[in-house]
């Protein structure tokens, strides 16, 4: 099963390292945000058919979360950098993808 993942505001010139129940799935390198569009990078990711553990690194900023998805009901997720934390959203659709 497909989610779509979009980095939007936030993220200046940052590795951004995502996991899906501890396996790699994505790694960008100086991932920066087109300020004017609030887009940073986008993706689809392969997950399990069931609820996940979603885990978004920002190695450079200390910045590690780790939000629980159930893809049947979140299949579009927009992830933010505000304040050294990540913040998520689950549109009914994103605009990137």
């Amino acid at each position: 099963m497909l989610i779509n993942v979009a980095l939007q505001d936030g993220f200046d010139r940052d590795t951004v390292v995502i996991r899906v129940d501890g396996s790699e799935a994505y790694r960008g390198e100086q991932v920066t945000t087109r300020t004017q569009i609030s887009h940073a990078d986008d993706m689809q990711l392969e997950v399990p058919e069931r609820p996940f553990a979603l885990e978004v690194e920002v190695p450079d900023q200390g910045v590690h979360e780790s939000l629980e998805l159930d893809p049947r009901v979140q299949p579009n997720v927009a992830l933010s950098l505000r304040d050294g934390q990540i913040v998520a959203k689950y549109p009914e659709r994103l605009g990137f993808m």
